[in-house]
């Protein structure tokens, strides 16, 4: 990992997660889930398991029971006014029983609220960028597709306006400290942060987003860094010294339990990126278009490695429908480039290198990915998800093919009182700089998913999600997830 920018000067842009709160008048919600997965393959589709949190098993077939139990905030009347103070909690297991069984709880955290402030801690589903969190293909930098993370977070759950400004300026904000607890490595650290604006009062047909996350893995120690140039008799910095040096993005102060790699790259590895939107609503649509601009290092940071990012075009329907057949709900068009990676040369003594490398790192084995799962967008993949043809390419590091550029459609309806979804994705591959695709190889993945409620069982939805691969990346395959869904 390259060196990172001052954070004073990043922090001015941070983003968080875009999405609504959504609260309902009675606190407390549970879930239970019965359903099985099952393909012409032995691993599942790639849209039938990606951007899950890493629930879903790499081997198929497979059934699996879900449940979780939430408690949200309560809501009051707009006659009663609301409590300053307030607590959750929520809670989601998953167990698979198949080729590979497991027992996983990607979601167990509590939660206490104090005006605008929310303090929790644990495990949490949670995304990071500007966009559409319903049909996206997965955010660039955090995309919620690996297992959360666990970790205590501070932060702002919704936009607070600024009163002096006559709240046409708001902002979120968040600060967190995780335990990169994976299998690879011990004793390893997360550190998160962001900060968004908002130009633009509520109700403004037009408003304007602004900002960027930051993340950085640091810490730990681990059998293959012994006798590592990179790392001291096996241990990476962990000290609180190290900690403030990351934070701000600053050379940190030299010691004994550091290398030259570690003040090159200013502790850790860094991961974020600097988000724009703008949305415009109508009586009849919403629109949001959105950039996620990806950095790992400074070069990153300047934007010389443009147009690298997710690009989206997200609509939604506001209209009320006049057709009882059909309704369309929302579109999502997504571009992912991730080929400029600041040039094809790293050249140590230039002000800015070039060959990024996109989510390998030369001290953590495992880059930036959690328990095998990439935490970043899915269409960067680790090594084991790929064919056989492609795992014949030796080299590359845990993510053999970084270099993409993917296309992306998704569409969300209702036909019949059934719920439709629909994903469409087509990617070009080209390895890394270091260890190119020759050819390169192509992959086309779709998924249909429809959903509908059971008439004579009350809060009851009946699911099934049909799914094919078809190129070269991973095998040409079909699939099926179909599950029962009650409501409490």
């Amino acid at each position: 990992m390259r060196w990172l920018s001052i954070w004073a000067v990043s922090g001015l842009l941070t983003t968080s997660v875009w999405a609504q709160t959504n609260r309902a008048s009675n606190p407390i919600h549970s879930e239970l889930e019965l359903g099985g997965l099952g393909g012409s393959a032995s691993q599942p589709p790639f849209w039938l398991r990606t951007n899950q949190y890493g629930i879903v098993p790499l081997q198929s077939p497979f059934g699996t029971l879900r449940g979780s139990i939430k408690r949200d905030y309560r809501t009051v009347s707009d006659s009663v006014k609301q409590s300053r103070f307030d607590w959750g909690f929520g809670g989601y297991g998953v167990v698979n029983v198949g080729k590979t069984n497991q027992f996983l709880l990607p979601e167990l955290y509590a939660k206490v609220r104090f005006g605008q402030l929310e303090l929790w801690g644990g495990r949490r589903r949670e995304v990071y960028g500007i966009g559409d969190t319903t049909l996206t293909s997965g955010f660039v930098a955090w995309s919620g597709n690996a297992m959360p993370i666990p970790k205590i977070q501070l932060h702002t759950p919704d936009y607070v306006p600024l009163n002096f400004l006559k709240k046409i300026l708001a902002f979120r904000l968040g600060y967190a400290h995780g335990w990169f607890n994976a299998p690879y490595i011990k004793g390893a650290f997360l550190h998160q942060k962001y900060l968004y604006g908002r130009f633009g009062k509520p109700h403004w047909k037009v408003k304007v987003y602004a900002g960027m996350n930051h993340q950085v893995q640091w810490g730990g120690h681990a059998d293959y860094l012994i006798g590592s140039s990179v790392a001291v008799n096996g241990h990476l910095p962990s000290s609180f010294q190290d900690y403030l040096s990351l934070i701000f993005g600053l050379y940190p102060k030299a010691s004994n339990q550091q290398t030259g790699f570690d003040g090159e790259n200013r502790i850790g590895n860094h991961i974020g990126s600097i988000d724009y939107g703008v949305e415009w609503t109508t009586s009849s649509l919403n629109t949001l278009l959105y950039y996620q601009h990806f950095y790992e290092d400074v070069s990153g940071i300047v934007h010389l490695n443009f147009p690298d990012g997710l690009w989206g075009l997200r609509i939604r329907n506001r209209s009320a429908s006049t057709n009882a057949r059909f309704r369309w709900n929302g579109a999502v068009v997504e571009w992912l480039p991730m080929t400029n990676q600041s040039g094809p040369i790293f050249d140590q003594t230039a002000q800015y290198q070039g060959a990024d490398n996109y989510f390998n790192h030369g001290q953590y084995r495992e880059g930036w990915s959690y328990f095998g799962r990439t935490i970043g967008t899915p269409f960067i993949a680790p090594r084991a998800d790929y064919s056989a043809k492609v795992q014949e390419s030796i080299g590359g590091g845990f993510f053999p093919n970084n270099r993409v550029n993917v296309w992306y459609l998704g569409l969300e309806g209702i036909l019949y009182r059934v719920q439709l979804t629909a994903r469409a994705s087509y990617s070009r591959n080209y390895g890394t700089y270091i260890q190119p695709y020759h050819p390169r190889f192509e992959q086309f993945s779709a998924s249909l998913a429809a959903q509908i409620s059971i008439p004579r069982l009350a809060h009851t939805i009946l699911s099934a999600n049909l799914a094919l691969d078809k190129g070269g990346l991973y095998a040409n395959q079909t699939g099926a997830f179909v599950s029962v869904k009650k409501s409490w």
